[in-house]
C-alpha cells in the first residue's frame, strides 16, 4: 500500500474496492460450487489469463474471455469430474491504484473424479482490473500444494495426483512444509 497519507474519501474508496474484489472472488467460488459454470466467464476481463498449473487440460492456460467461457462450459458436461467444492480463505487484496489490484487467497477443495475423492490445496495468485466501474479478474494462477486421494491423506511423499496436463510432478524427497511455488 502507498505510504502517502490518504484522505478519508480515498480510504473509504480503498475499503469499498477491497470489498468488491472479495465479493468477486466469493462469487467465483459460489458459481463453481453451484456448477453455474456458464456464469464464471462473466467475472473476467476480455483479455484475462487463467492457469491452474498441472490441472489444466492439455497443459495450456486459457487466454481471453471466450476461451475461458468455453472451458468452463465444458465442465458442465464433463462426466470424469463429478464434483467440485472449493473453500476459500485468507484472501489478501492489495489495491495498487483506482483500476488495478492484486491478491492471493488460499484454497482447500474437495474434488470427485469418478467415485474417487480428492483433497486439493493451493494458493491463488491474482490480478484484478476495474472495467466500467466493476472489478474483474485480469489473471488467475493457482500454485498447488497438493492434490491427493482422500484415502491416502495429504502428508505423504507423493502430493500431486490430479495431473491433467501430462506434466511429470516429482515426489517429495524431503518433507518440506510447503512445495516451492
Amino acid at each position: 500500500m502507498n505510504k502517502t497519507r490518504l484522505t478519508l474519501e480515498q480510504r473509504v474508496q480503498r475499503i469499498e474496492d477491497i470489498e468488491a474484489i472479495r465479493r468477486l472472488k466469493s462469487t467465483y467460488h459460489l458459481y463453481i460450487n453451484d456448477t453455474a459454470f456458464e456464469k464464471v466467464a462473466t467475472l473476467y476481463t476480455d483479455d484475462a489469463y487463467v492457469n491452474y498449473s498441472y490441472l489444466m487440460p492439455g497443459g495450456k492456460p486459457w487466454v481471453g474471455k471466450s476461451e475461458i467461457s468455453a472451458a468452463f462450459a465444458s465442465m458442465k458436461t464433463n462426466k470424469g469430474q463429478s464434483q467440485i467444492k472449493q473453500f476459500l480463505h485468507s484472501h489478501i487484496v492489495d489495491v495498487k491504484d483506482e483500476n488495478y489490484a492484486n491478491g492471493t487467497a488460499i484454497l482447500l477443495a474437495c474434488y470427485g473424479v469418478g467415485v474417487e475423492s480428492y483433497v486439493v490445496s493451493g494458493k491463488y495468485i491474482e490480478e484484478y482490473a476495474r472495467v466500467e466501474e466493476e472489478w474483474l479478474f485480469k489473471s488467475m494462477r493457482l500454485a498447488l500444494y497438493f492434490t491427493v486421494p482422500l484415502k491416502d491423506g495429504w502428508a505423504g511423499l507423493k502430493r500431486h495426483y490430479l495431473v491433467n496436463s501430462g506434466a511429470v510432478i516429482p515426489d517429495y524427497v524431503d518433507l518440506l512444509p510447503n512445495a516451492p511455488i
